[in-house]
């Protein structure tokens, strides 16, 4: 991936989730009364917050992350625990997505697809490119830095195995796209994280 390519998608992707997040507003429907969660659910919302944490982590507090990463015991375990969480969130993706196809709600259903893709990758990128807790402070959170203060440099990143520009980039478009998808209005039977009424009635 060429370095132009990193400078031009996280503008683009933040373009698009403004746009996501204007049509949300001006779509907002009133709200419902709160229904119980389905396992799938709850394991997307364990499993985000795992994984959310830990890239904020890194990115809010890098010297913080490596000062916790200094101990082999103390990485092996942070590493450990994400993947318990990146776990989690792919199994949690997986049931809402195939419950979506189901129940025809196919726009609700292919971004959860895709956010099922991204969760895999993570889950790759865990597996074949070790230790990510270490030296995503050193590769990615530089060029995330750099986006945000509108000066991207993907130098480092432009080095980096492919699977982990994918897994950076991918994830830029599926966070803006989630924005976007989830604010087309489409008959919702369900709350997308709980359990139709009429099921837990049964």
């Amino acid at each position: 991936m060429s370095e132009a390519l990193f400078s031009a998608i996280p503008y683009v992707a933040a373009g698009a989730a403004v746009a996501g997040v204007a049509r949300r507003l001006m779509a907002r429907a009133p709200a419902s009364a709160p229904t119980p969660w389905t396992q799938s659910g709850r394991a997307v919302l364990a499993g985000a917050a795992i994984v959310g944490l830990n890239h904020l982590l890194g990115l809010l507090a890098p010297r913080v992350m490596q000062a916790f990463n200094a101990s082999p015991g103390r990485l092996f375990t942070l590493e450990a625990v994400s993947l318990i969480g990146a776990l989690l969130l792919a199994w949690g993706l997986a049931g809402l997505t195939v419950r979506r196809v189901r129940e025809g709600q196919w726009s609700t259903a292919a971004l959860l697809g895709l956010l099922f893709a991204q969760s895999l990758s993570g889950i790759y990128l865990a597996v074949a490119v070790r230790w990510g807790s270490a030296w995503y402070v050193h590769v990615v959170v530089p060029y995330l830095r750099s986006v945000l203060a509108f000066q991207p440099d993907a130098s480092l990143l432009a080095q980096a195995p492919f699977i982990v520009q994918f897994h950076t980039l991918f994830g830029m478009v599926v966070l803006a796209l989630a924005l976007f998808i989830r604010a087309r209005p489409e008959p919702i039977t369900a709350p997308l994280l709980a359990t139709p009424r009429e099921e837990t009635a049964r």
